[in-house]
């Protein structure tokens, strides 16, 4: 869903589903400049009945619609966004450790 707000008033102004596709991805049409507000793209369900757990942090992402910002494209890309799978997967605890070497080392 994308959900703009009124940067003074935070009352929100404009608000338009969206649906991902099979990959996750998804376009949500905007005909109308929001310069005056605060938008973003937010989760609202998963269908997937192991992963319905909205990952801390990562369930909305701004997204800037207007024209007046010196971007040539009318295309705008949000943050990834997620859920997480209720079991862990085999493996991940390993891939986490990795990563907690390679921090260490830097």
């Amino acid at each position: 869903m994308l959900q703009c707000k009124s940067r003074t008033t935070n009352e929100v102004v404009y608000t338009k589903k969206g649906k991902t596709d099979s990959s996750g991805a998804y376009t949500i049409y905007v005909d109308e400049d929001h310069a005056d507000e605060v938008c973003n793209a937010k989760l609202v369900s998963s269908n997937h009945p192991e992963c319905r757990e909205v990952t801390p942090g990562r369930d909305e992402a701004l997204v800037i619609l207007t024209r007046y910002n010196g971007i040539a494209s009318d295309d705008r890309y949000a943050n990834a966004m997620g859920f997480m799978a209720q079991d862990v997967a085999d493996g991940c605890a390993e891939v986490l450790r990795q990563y907690q070497e390679f921090d260490n080392e830097n």
